[in-house]
């Protein structure tokens, strides 16, 4: 069995949408004949946890966890456990966190994770000359981590897959504060497309910009590599609803549920405005309606909710094991898929759509033109809506309480066919093909 060194930050018992990527590559991987030696961060170095998962990573794998003084541990530090700052699993506070980035952005180039991922980089140097290590793999977000892989690459000479789940330059959070910054990061993006073997991203356009971007580097280098979602999973998270039958409310109500962290996205306020609406043309809405915000919450304060006189619709949970989140999924009426907007929309989504798509609960998505919105649309499993058309969020969520008061199933379902191409095993078989390819010696 060949092995691969994999550098990814978020990996269990780390929580949260970006570790599912890396802990089904490396479980999925083993099958195919590919071991994995991950090299990741500790427990404690991130704010959501799910130890949980740790029961999927396979025996074969070797794990590796290194510290490092990051901008994260460097404000916890400094604010000495303040729960107005970070609350595990629940939420952190919007302010604070964008004045972090915005002064990482000034003395951190590519990220606040650049001291974990030298520990990552000396960490891995030791593991390849312990020998055993047939190919590389990095995968951002942080973009440090390709920082590290670059340095690996040009001193081992292994073959390298630097896998994107996000644009490095151009990302939802990129902003450099001056033209030299953003020279810089454009500097270290190239130095690492054109010294990887491959570069997978999540999505065509993805591919298609970064084609684009670099039209000296052969187009083959760039290659998608989609998200997804497991079978598996939702067959355990059936079996937590077997166990645990939902009891009857007195007062039965629609709940709309959006799972996962909440961070960077604008068009929650649209979803609130949408239900604004809603209740000031029909009252009984009040009484009816549940928006569910499970999972981490960065970007809404209760006051935007109580102000707009929401306070009896809106409720938060805290972040849910992976398998418990995905039977909330299945218990709830419908999904609320928000997007960041404009032409962050237009490259990616979030990872967590295909489990929205496989969940048998219509979605709504509020998102603009892109690989998200043609999912829904493509899949017949909701509606769309541009992300900042309350207006037009209002409109879905009426149609479907007048659905769901009449008793009446609201479509959502997604084809087999489409579903099975988006099986994480069926991706982890691309992957690991790609990187027998790779390590295979050439021939003279």
């Amino acid at each position: 069995m060949k092995r691969v060194l994999v550098l990814a930050y978020f990996f269990p018992p780390l929580g949260g949408g970006g570790v599912q990527r890396s802990l089904k590559l490396v479980r999925y991987l083993e099958p195919n004949g590919w071991a994995s030696t991950v090299v990741t961060a500790r427990e404690e170095d991130y704010w959501i946890l799910d130890p949980t998962l740790l029961q999927e990573i396979p025996s074969t794998a070797e794990v590796v966890r290194v510290g490092g003084l990051t901008s994260l541990r460097l404000v916890r530090l400094l604010s000495r456990g303040d729960a107005g700052i970070e609350r595990a699993q629940e939420r952190r506070d919007r302010e604070s966190f964008r004045k972090l980035r915005r002064a990482q952005s000034w003395l951190l180039i590519p990220d606040g994770y650049r001291p974990w991922a030298r520990e990552a980089q000396r960490a891995s140097v030791r593991r390849i000359a312990a020998g055993g290590i047939d190919a590389l793999w990095t995968t951002s977000s942080p973009e440090s981590a390709h920082l590290a892989g670059l340095a690996l690459k040009r001193r081992f000479g292994i073959p390298w897959v630097a896998d994107f789940r996000d644009p490095w330059v151009g990302r939802v959070t990129y902003h450099p504060p001056t033209r030299w910054h953003d020279a810089r990061h454009r500097e270290l993006e190239r130095g690492v497309v054109s010294s990887a073997d491959r570069v997978t991203l999540v999505s065509d356009a993805m591919v298609a910009l970064y084609r684009k971007r670099y039209r000296d580097l052969p187009a083959e280098r760039f290659l998608t590599l989609p998200n997804g979602y497991d079978p598996d999973d939702w067959a355990r998270a059936e079996r937590l609803l077997d166990a645990r039958p939902s009891q009857e409310e007195p007062r039965r109500r629609f709940v709309l549920l959006h799972a996962g962290q909440l961070a960077h996205r604008p068009s929650a306020r649209t979803l609130l405005e949408a239900a604004r609406m809603l209740i000031s043309e029909d009252p009984r809405v009040a009484e009816e309606l549940t928006i569910r915000f499970l999972g981490g919450n960065e970007e809404l304060r209760p006051e935007e909710w109580e102000r707009l006189g929401l306070g009896p619709v809106i409720e938060t949970v805290p972040s849910l094991p992976h398998i418990e989140a995905l039977a909330a999924m299945r218990r709830a009426e419908a999904l609320v898929l928000l997007g960041h907007g404009g032409s962050a929309d237009s490259l990616l989504y979030t990872g967590k759509i295909y489990e929205y798509l496989t969940s048998r609960s219509p979605v709504l998505g509020l998102v603009d033109p892109g690989p998200a919105a043609d999912l829904i649309r493509d899949s017949g499993a909701g509606e769309v809506r541009p992300a900042d058309d309350a207006r037009g969020a209002a409109e879905v969520l009426r149609a479907w309480l007048d659905a769901w008061r009449r008793g009446e199933e609201i479509p959502a379902r997604t084809p087999e066919s489409m579903a099975r191409t988006w099986d994480r095993a069926r991706i982890a078989e691309a992957a690991a093909r790609l990187l027998t390819t790779l390590a295979e010696p050439v021939q003279a």
